[in-house]
This record gives C-alpha cells, sequence and structure tokens, in this order.
C-alpha cells in the first residue's frame, strides 16, 4: 500500500473554509473589543479635562473660568475687527494653553480620525501671528480636528441661564463657575464629522458632567450629527 502523501483537494477547501468561517466569527468581535478599548480611553480623556478644570478652578480661576482674554481673536476669526466667538474648542484648549494639561493627547478621541500632531494644531491662545505682530508663525491659530470634544463657550453661561433656567440672557459673557449643577454636561464628543462612535442611527457619545462623572448616550438619546447646542446638550459648542 501506498504511504498518504498531504491533503486532497477538497480536505485542503474544507479546511479554508473553516478557517474563514472562524475569521467571519472572531473579527466582528475583535473590531468590538477594539472600539470597546477607544471608547474607554475616550472617557478617560473627558476624566482628565474634568480634574483640568477643577485644577484651574482652585489654583488659577479663583473659582471663576474667564475663557477668552478680551480682544485677542477665537478660532475662525480672519480681521482684527472679527472676533469670532470663544467655542467650547477653544475652551477646552485653555487648559492645554496654560499648561494645566500639557500632553495633547487628552484632546483627541481615539474613535475619531483627528489628530493635533502632538499638539501642533492646538495653536497658541487660539490667536493668528498678525494679532501679535507677527511673532506666532502660521501654526499659532487652533485648526479644526485639533479638538475631538465639544466643551463650554464664551456665552454658554447665558445660554444656559436663557434655556434651563429662564434668566434670559443668551449672550452674556459671564466667567464659568464651578457651580453649575453636577448634572449638567460640560462637554462631550462633537458633533462635526465623522461621528467618533459609530454611526448616525447605530451609536453613541461620551458625555462629562460638572461632578466629573461620563455617560454614554445613545443615538435614541441624542443626535450624533447636531446634539451639541440642543436639547440636555444646550449650553456647550464645538
Amino acid at each position: 500500500m501506498k504511504k498518504r502523501q498531504g491533503f486532497t483537494l477538497i480536505e485542503l477547501l474544507v479546511v479554508i473554509a473553516i478557517i474563514a468561517i472562524l475569521a467571519g466569527m472572531l473579527l466582528p468581535a475583535l473590531a468590538r473589543a477594539r472600539e470597546e478599548a477607544r471608547r474607554i480611553r475616550c472617557r478617560n480623556n473627558l476624566n482628565q479635562l474634568a480634574k483640568g478644570m477643577a485644577t484651574y478652578l482652585n489654583e488659577h480661576g479663583d473659582n471663576r473660568f474667564y475663557p477668552w482674554p478680551t480682544g485677542r481673536k477665537g478660532c475662525g476669526a480672519t480681521t482684527s475687527a472679527n472676533l469670532a466667538d470663544f467655542g467650547g474648542a477653544e475652551w477646552l484648549c485653555m487648559l492645554y494653553w496654560t499648561k494645566v494639561l500639557p500632553d495633547p493627547g487628552i484632546f483627541i478621541c481615539p474613535s475619531s480620525p483627528d489628530s493635533n500632531r502632538n499638539g501642533q494644531d492646538l495653536g497658541l491662545y487660539g490667536c493668528d501671528a498678525d494679532s501679535h505682530g507677527g511673532t506666532l508663525g502660521s501654526d499659532s491659530q487652533l485648526t479644526v480636528g485639533a479638538v475631538s470634544y465639544a466643551g463650554m463657550s464664551d456665552t454658554s453661561v447665558g445660554v444656559y441661564e436663557d434655556k434651563k433656567l429662564g434668566r434670559g440672557t443668551p449672550t452674556s459673557k459671564s466667567a464659568i463657575r464651578d457651580d453649575f449643577p453636577p448634572n449638567e454636561p460640560m462637554a462631550c464628543d462633537d458633533t462635526e464629522l465623522p461621528i467618533n462612535h459609530g454611526e448616525e442611527n447605530n451609536g453613541g457619545m461620551a458625555v462629562l458632567f460638572f461632578d466629573s462623572h461620563v455617560e454614554f448616550w445613545t443615538h435614541t438619546k441624542v443626535s450624533l450629527l447636531s446634539g451639541v447646542g440642543q436639547g440636555d446638550l444646550v449650553a456647550l459648542r464645538n
């Protein structure tokens, strides 16, 4: 009798089919595990932002956060006469600019394609060069995509008082204090595309509250395309 040599073609095809089936079963599980790890890191980033805000309020702000030095241009300003809003990204970046949180990676959600090039795109006080006599260079202004999170803005106190408390002060530029209700959101994933976690009808966003806890809201609770500035997130800005 001849000794059998290796697999037949049919046996090889069966083995390949089994491997393909196993891979089809394992790959989605691995993708879910990777996304869960990214979501945990995103949550940790928001926790670090909360700790940084508490540090600023306690050590630098006398329990008040003044988000924007008067007269300086915010993100999106084109001329000295055009002082853009000081949005949520700038509010969070003040923690980087004041060196309270020196790690630029904290401002990037690992589930998003955003990048600040290790801090290069976070700018310097959100200003462009001509507001400082041309001394800061072309990379000195905060760029789109450098921050994956939305936060308070220069008018957020007024928006909060108007929409949540009914005081009719939607344009207030008051200092942001540390005595917001603990269940009030102070930051979250942004709503600038692409969505950080999942898709419009099958995903969610991480939301940070003033008591420093983070919740994951699904698309059934908040619009992942326009939630920032609306509903429960009314006082937040991209």
